[in-house]
């Protein structure tokens, strides 16, 4: 990340960003983020790189993708050597986890249907068939 635009402090970006300022201390601390340059007195300092970056990651995370996941996305945004099939390998291997967990959920959805028509819902719930099925 380049230096320009510095003395951001983590509130600030964590204001731009929208994000919890520990948020932002643990995405450093596993490595999602680089680390800031530090003032003599301690303080991180940022620029608006950071911003951008803390975007990246937050919308990678609406799309799916887990912390691990997004690594693997920072590690190809700033190689010199990745090309955009790389990226699109990434993003074709969440995309079939998608469509496993759409059937696991369209299975799992059909045998709660299938479970939800044997009771009529008008017996003492010691006598529903949903409980005694899920009892065994």
């Amino acid at each position: 990340m380049s230096k320009c635009q510095k003395n951001l402090k983590i509130g600030d970006i964590a204001d731009l960003a929208n994000l919890e300022v520990q948020t932002i201390r643990y995405y450093e601390s596993i490595g999602l983020l680089p680390k800031p340059t530090r003032t003599e007195s301690g303080y991180r300092e940022y620029n608006e790189e950071y911003v951008e970056h803390l975007r990246f990651i937050k919308n990678s995370q609406e799309l799916g993708f887990k912390l691990e996941e997004i690594k693997e996305l920072v590690k190809l945004k700033f190689s010199k050597r990745s090309l955009g099939k790389d990226v699109k390998d990434v993003i074709k291997a969440k995309i079939d986890e998608i469509d496993q967990e759409i059937e696991n959920l369209t299975e799992l959805k059909l045998r709660l249907t299938k479970l939800n028509k044997t009771c009529n819902g008008k017996m003492k719930t010691n006598c529903c068939p949903i409980i005694s099925t899920l009892s065994v």
